[in-house]
């Protein structure tokens, strides 16, 4: 069997994501693309270290979550290539596979128009995520639909604030006001909807259920899902032949059940059969 490498700790983390972009910035471009000792291709895949339950550490300080069964699943079929799983800060991940230190991104993310200019990602997304609203219990507000003249909290920099507009523009009758807001936390946000500066904030389902308990405010709901997004792994443009591998991995992992057992592990659901009518993301159209 092969040997997936995986960055455990955080220190050896922030080292090893620095000691990669630092050989990168030498003009040392070809530093990822190694052999292994089983003579597949090494591919350094940034993720994250503090996203519950996406990919986040342990109590024993170890990289697991959503992703890292995902990825690990991929990694086992395909031979040709060698996953060495590296978890960091967001920021540092994208700095990493813009400088070559890293090969592949999976931080549930989405192909914008701007990142698929750069980038370039498999077909088939490897999660879905519910998106719905924060509201106060007595708001009256079920979803989208109730917005009209409200006002939402969103962020200019993310896919969620572009699909706030998009929905603005299909549905001028209940068209809502955007809050714009930037580095603003999910806790600040959701005491934003508690305290009455916004009507509604659109959230992720796992966030709400880990960050509203720990802030002491018990007014606040969430809806049923609004918005479905779909997730993909973002790869180096010199890497098609990568991508082309990715995707053939995660069409056999959503046909065989793979996919819909890593979801149920972690989320009690299988989303990819519950919420297949629902996805959103069509950046890939």
């Amino acid at each position: 069997m092969r040997k997936l490498q995986v960055m455990k700790k955080t220190g050896c983390v922030a080292l090893a994501a620095t000691m990669l972009v630092a050989m990168a910035g030498c003009g040392n471009s070809a530093d990822t693309t190694q052999a292994s000792a089983s003579g597949a291709e090494k591919i350094v895949v940034a993720t994250g270290n503090s996203f519950a339950p996406y990919c986040y550490l342990n109590e024993n300080n170890e990289l697991v979550g959503y992703e890292l069964d995902v990825l690990k699943a991929m990694d086992e079929r395909i031979t040709e290539y060698d996953f060495d799983i590296q978890g960091m800060s967001f920021s540092t991940a994208v700095v990493s596979i813009d400088s070559g230190a890293a090969d592949m991104v999976s931080y549930q993310l989405v192909p914008s128009d701007e990142r698929k200019e750069k980038y370039i990602f498999p077909e088939t997304s490897y999660a879905y995520s519910p998106l719905a609203l924060c509201v106060k219990k007595d708001s009256g507000i079920t979803g989208l639909p109730d917005m009209g003249g409200k006002k939402i909290y969103g962020t200019p920099t993310t896919y969620e604030y572009t699909l706030l507009n998009k929905y603005n523009e299909e549905h001028p009758e209940s068209k809502f006001e955007i809050v714009a807001v930037t580095d603003m936390e999910v806790a600040d946000m959701y005491r934003g909807v508690s305290n009455g500066t916004v009507d509604a904030n659109l959230t992720y389902q796992t966030a709400f259920e880990t960050i509203s308990p720990a802030i002491g405010v018990d007014n606040i709901m969430l809806t049923e899902p609004a918005i479905i997004e779909e997730s993909f792994q973002m790869i180096s443009k010199d890497k098609p032949e990568l991508c082309a591998a990715v995707d053939k991995a995660l069409k056999e992992m959503k046909e065989d059940g793979t996919l819909s057992e890593i979801c149920v592990k972690y989320f009690g659901e299988d989303y990819f059969t519950k919420y297949a009518d629902m996805v959103q993301n069509s950046t890939l159209d």
